[in-house]
Formats: C-alpha cells, structure tokens, sequence
C-alpha cells in the first residue's frame, strides 16, 4: 500500500514529520495536532530556519513533480534553496515508487 509506505518513509525512517509536525506546549513535535504543520525552528550556522508546513494546505503551490524535486534538491521551483537541516542529500537517491508513496502519503494528510 503506497499510503503506508510513504507514511514509514515519512515517519520512522526520514523523520519527516519529527521536524515538519508544529511544536507542542512542551516544544516537542506535536504529532497528534500539529502533524505535518511546520512551525519547528532550527538554530545553525545558516541562521535559524523553520520547517514548512507539508499538509496539503502548504503543499497546494507544488505539483508533484516539483515536490520531488523540492525533495530531492533542496531548491524550489522559483530557485530558492531550503536551509539545513532539511536533509535533501539523504533523499536524493530515493526510488521513484519511494517518492511516488512519500508525495501521495503527504498529500493525504489533513490540511493544517
């Protein structure tokens, strides 16, 4: 089933929605209301960024294609580049059913 193996490549093995879930009261990951929400800010020596929302609703400005892309890259469609610590070299060399299952399980979640 796609929906369930994205949702293991998202959950336990990319740790996706660890760093892409809005934080708790607690400031861990909210995995029960906030799953997918973003919010989470990361202090580095890139600045701080904060992990984007990927529920369909902060999706809805991607086709497929260019989520891959965004996946596998880093760089969105208008040549942004996403900041550390979004790791884009551990997802680059993902199969295209593996992207295929992670794109369709993001895109099932509830809009947040």
């Amino acid at each position: 089933d796609p929906l369930v193996w994205g949702r293991y490549l998202a959950g336990p093995l990319g740790h996706c929605m660890e760093c892409h879930s809005a934080p708790g009261p607690q400031g861990a990951p909210d995995l029960d209301k906030g799953l997918g929400a973003g919010g989470m800010a990361f202090n580095g020596p890139w600045g701080t960024s904060v992990a984007g929302n990927i529920t369909p609703k902060g999706l809805a400005r991607y086709n497929d294609a260019d989520l891959k892309r965004v996946i596998t890259t880093g760089v969105r469609p208008d040549g942004s580049r996403l900041k550390p610590p979004m790791g884009t070299s551990y997802y680059a060399h993902l199969k295209a059913a593996d992207l295929d299952a992670l794109v369709a399980y993001l895109r099932s979640l509830p809009a947040r």
